[in-house]
């Protein structure tokens, strides 16, 4: 019995769902600064967005007739994946583009792969860095710095100092709880663990907005509710599936690509539709971090293909091989996006 198929090269189905992925988890950013500047409150956006996509992801379950999880698998997800991955993450994420254009959070955002690598080397074993990998987490933080200076400074046209600050906070969040889905979560996350996800975020950034100091303003006005079905319908829904596709097809490793689609979309779909300012200290900061983020996927993609032993020859009796505990293999180690 042969092993899993080998992940493909980029072909044209690659690289549409790549584009795809790339598009939608961009313009995200821009959606949602967009919906708090049509007068939506940040947290009771943000639940409005995950309850909705939440029932968007388990009716995708049922109709894909998807397992459902163990008690644990489920857990797990719902707790770790609930509350850091989507919770904390998009209550930070939304409480901080109050303060910055949707453009420049895409730009924060691509500083997450590196988050991820550096919180792993510390909270997973199997997780070290090379020369090469550790080269690369120095210059994505001179990229960081580069970032958010202006902003801690005052002297930027893109916001104030709480924008960068609660944005690279969301992203922290969404680091640490993937590092420990990787550790707990026993496996890759179905739709209907993504969907718990979202349903435990939703609650938990609902209650907060009734109980926090701050504005509930939901307002059903044409331009919220575009927003959110943007937010629901493309950035949730499609974003995911094809994501994960794209994941399926042409592995970890390719599929991360993504991380350097992500700012140039949002930083365009924000400046071109929405007439967001760019600076060129937002352009030398991206250009930095994602010189960071190369290294680290050189090295991480190295290290997989040496990881791999060579393919067995066929024998005229085959027993069934056991698929490998989830994370045995360096690729499947990488960052992936989450809680777009």
């Amino acid at each position: 019995m042969n092993g899993p198929a080998a992940p493909e090269r980029f072909g044209a189905v690659g690289v549409a769902l790549l584009a795809t992925t790339g598009l939608v988890w961009g313009a995200a950013y821009v959606f949602i600064r967009e919906g708090i500047l049509f007068g939506a409150s940040p947290l009771a956006f943000a639940s409005a967005r995950y309850l909705l996509s939440a029932g968007g992801f388990s009716l995708l379950a049922a109709l894909r007739r998807e397992t459902f999880p163990s008690r644990r698998a489920l857990g797990v997800s719902a707790g770790v994946g609930g509350l850091l991955n989507i919770g904390l993450y998009g209550g930070l994420l939304y409480w901080g583009e109050q303060y910055t254009t949707g453009g420049y959070a895409a730009v924060l955002a691509s500083t997450l792969p590196l988050l991820t690598v550096f919180l792993g080397f510390f909270l997973l074993a199997s997780e070290r860095l090379g020369a090469v990998g550790l080269a690369g987490m120095a210059v994505g933080f001179v990229g960081t710095t580069v970032l958010v200076l202006p902003e801690l400074t005052g002297a930027s046209a893109l916001g104030t100092w709480e924008g960068p600050l609660f944005v690279l906070g969301a992203m922290v969040c969404a680091g640490v709880g993937t590092v420990l889905l990787r550790r707990f979560g026993g496996g890759p996350q179905g739709l209907w663990q993504i969907g718990s996800q979202f349903v435990v975020a939703g609650l938990l950034l609902g209650g907060a907005a009734l109980v926090l100091p701050s504005s509930r303003a939901l307002p059903l006005s044409v331009g919220v509710l575009e927003m959110l079905a943007l937010l629901v319908g493309l950035s949730s829904l499609v974003g995911y599936f094809t994501y994960f596709a794209l994941h399926h097809r042409v592995g970890p490793v390719r599929a991360n690509v993504v991380a350097y689609l992500t700012p140039l979309v949002g930083v365009a779909v924000g400046t071109g539709l929405y007439a967001e300012p760019v600076t060129i200290w937002e352009i030398s900061g991206v250009v930095i971090v994602l010189g960071g983020v190369s290294l680290v996927l050189w090295e991480s993609s190295r290290k997989g293909s040496l990881a791999r032993p060579p393919e067995p020859q066929p024998r005229p009796v085959a027993s069934p091989r056991v698929p490998p505990p989830s994370g045995s293999d360096p690729e499947d180690r990488l960052p992936s996006p989450t809680g777009r």
